[in-house]
């Protein structure tokens, strides 16, 4: 895979356990999702720079429990701040993003924890870069005039959203606007009105960004041509040129499926074992790790794509 062209952008994960606890449920990490997470910082320390985490004492207590605190260049906890009338965890469980982004600077990414770089991405080829193109069609997304709270929001979206697992606002006066208008828009506005519960959160995070973009004349592109479509939830266009990897739509099949948990996460430590082989030692402490790790340790060293 050809690398694109390596400008340094800092990036930030969250790790926002309000929603969690909001449904009585305690946040626990998922084994796959540890390894996500060390992938997803290592790799973007290697081809573009520093990741951050901003996260609340809850969340910052578990990484620490997991030995993954000390992968981040600077860790803040002021998602505690965040109040259930100005961002409401259970609607808006991807808030705390949009908490941390308002409290940054462009250029700056915005990254999930369960995606990594597999080479380095084009950051400057648009004032604004995503993931990849979502059709607004579906349940996720419907129509504007079905969705409580669009009166609030200064101009028309695009026929289109923007996946934002992977986002990268290259400039201030978009980043401000939009986290603004994002903020604006979830200020007690929990009440879904008959739409899907995720209509309102997709709507926030993945269209009002695109919304604020066009508003204010900037270009926008995804990083890779494929488009999801959440409708008929299939892809078009090609899936194969993509520089990172996202479990995202996989977390449904991997949550029923034993086999297939396991078969993944030896997949995503031979690919720690790959690039970055002094953090086996990091997830072999875990006792849902170690014996994957193992395996591959056996196996000898890895090497090739």
């Amino acid at each position: 895979m050809n690398s694109s062209p390596v400008a340094e952008v800092p990036a930030f994960h969250t790790l926002w356990t309000a929603p969690s606890r909001a449904r009585g449920v305690a946040y626990e990490f998922t084994p796959w999702e540890v390894v996500t997470a060390v992938l997803s910082v290592r790799s973007w320390q290697r081809f573009h720079g520093p990741v951050r985490l901003y996260t609340d004492d809850a969340g910052a207590h578990q990484l620490d429990r997991l030995g993954l605190l000390d992968l981040y260049a600077d860790v803040s906890t002021d998602l505690d701040d965040v109040t259930p009338y100005d961002v409401d965890p259970v609607v808006y469980y991807t808030g705390g993003k949009l908490v941390a982004l308002a409290a940054e600077r462009a250029p700056v990414a915005m990254l999930d924890l369960d995606l990594f770089l597999l080479s380095s991405v084009d950051t400057t080829c648009a004032d604004f870069v995503f993931a990849h193109v979502e059709r607004a069609t579906g349940d996720i997304y419907p129509p504007l005039e079905r969705l409580p709270g669009t009166d609030r929001v200064a101009g028309t979206p695009p026929d289109l959203a923007a996946n934002t697992a992977l986002a990268v606002f290259n400039n201030e006066r978009h980043r401000a606007a939009f986290t603004t208008a994002a903020r604006t828009f979830m200020r007690g506005n929990a009440d879904p009105a008959g739409c899907a519960p995720v209509a309102l959160p997709a709507f926030c995070e993945q269209r009002l960004v695109l919304c604020e973009a066009e508003r204010l004349g900037l270009s926008y592109a995804p990083v890779t041509p494929a488009v999801w479509d959440p409708g008929e939830r299939a892809w078009s266009g090609d899936t194969r040129r993509a520089p990172f990897h996202h479990t995202w739509i996989r977390k449904r099949l991997l949550a029923r499926d034993p086999l297939r948990q396991a078969r993944y996460v030896r997949r995503l430590v031979t690919e720690v074992a790959r690039n970055w082989p002094a953090d086996l030692d990091r997830l072999t402490a875990l006792a849902s790790l170690a014996p994957a790790v193992a395996e591959v340790r056996s196996r000898g060293p890895v090497s090739g794509p």
